[in-house]
């Protein structure tokens, strides 16, 4: 009986702990990810891809879409 008490009390603190380190490491996270993902680009940096643009240029315009992908992958950058 003593030694399935302590095997308990081992599987409590083991769980406990558990729950705590996963706790920690989700504020961690939450603290890591930057507040606007998907806000413009400060500085230098540019966005690379829009499906179209707004300056008044039809949809059309996004036939060239495929190839625009097509060529950012084959170069790489």
């Amino acid at each position: 009986m003593k030694r399935l008490a302590e095997w308990a009390k081992f599987l409590m603190l083991f769980l406990i702990v558990t729950l705590v380190m996963y706790q920690v490491i989700a504020l961690l996270s939450q603290w890591m990810k930057p507040a606007h993902r998907y806000g413009e680009p400060k500085g230098r940096a540019v966005k690379v891809f829009a499906p179209y643009e707004q300056d008044g240029r039809s949809l059309e315009d996004a036939r060239v879409l495929p190839d625009r992908l097509l060529l950012f992958y084959w170069l790489g950058e």
